[in-house]
């Protein structure tokens, strides 16, 4: 009797810890917000990406199994400078787990500098303001991505994007 009480109460600990952990995330997220908001307003960024391009961006904090916090992911449009708005799919590492359909697997992508595969997560792809994308990075060592950012060939990009097309769709769309 007395081990399951104590593992009730390890397990409270736990979630205690877990809910701390949880509200300051969503502290850290308010500040980031807060943070565009000041930037917005004192400067225009105009940035033209293109189709292909990797870049680092801050998906912010989330619920459950969407994709939070700072993660690379790929323009799957082209998005002029007066366009606020790019559309992206989230990369991540591939794990020893099986991911399922519609995560795309993109093998070993050089220039994100790990020896790891990276998977295209294609049900998380959505718009992203800009002002969400980071300069510099923090996951590689990549010093400034937007000098010459990496890039995906036109053909593994248009494979995600009919990937993506499909899973919203459930139509088969060639891409030309």
């Amino acid at each position: 009797m007395k081990k399951t009480i104590e593992v009730n109460e390890n397990t409270t600990e736990e979630k205690e810890k877990r809910k701390a952990v949880a509200l300051r995330n969503q502290i850290e997220w308010i500040k980031r917000q807060l943070d565009y908001l000041n930037f917005s307003k004192d400067y225009n960024l105009r940035l033209d990406i293109k189709k292909g391009e990797i870049y680092e961006f801050d998906w912010g904090i989330n619920v459950n199994a969407e994709f939070s916090n700072r993660h690379y992911g790929v323009v799957l449009k082209d998005s002029s400078a007066i366009n606020p708005l790019v559309l992206v799919c989230p990369l991540k590492t591939k794990k020893k787990t099986m991911n399922t359909w519609p995560s795309m697997d993109l093998g070993i992508i050089d220039c994100l500098n790990t020896e790891k595969e990276t998977l295209a997560i294609v049900n998380q792809t959505r718009s992203i303001d800009k002002l969400r994308l980071f300069s510099r990075s923090i996951i590689g060592n990549t010093d400034n991505l937007n000098d010459n950012p990496p890039r995906l060939t036109e053909e593994l990009t248009n494979e995600i994007l009919t990937t993506y097309i499909k899973y919203i769709s459930g139509v088969t769309i060639k891409i030309l």
